[in-house]
């Protein structure tokens, strides 16, 4: 399992460009199992995060 780095930042000092906005779930079935939604830092500020969305892409809580 990678190392994933968690930070906690207030809603004042929240910064949505270059960020993926990455619904996590509990098992890989998605639909009701969504937990939260993370802010994934994507490579610059200039990437599209459509890329993510349009390839699905999640995170999953399961050891599936």
């Amino acid at each position: 399992m990678p190392i994933v780095h968690v930070t906690a930042v207030t809603r004042q000092n929240k910064v949505e460009k270059g960020f993926y906005e990455c619904p996590v779930y509990t098992t890989s079935a998605r639909g009701g199992t969504i937990v939260f939604t993370a802010w994934l830092q994507m490579e610059s500020e200039d990437t599209d995060p459509h890329k993510w969305i349009l390839a699905g892409v999640a995170l999953l809580m399961s050891p599936e």
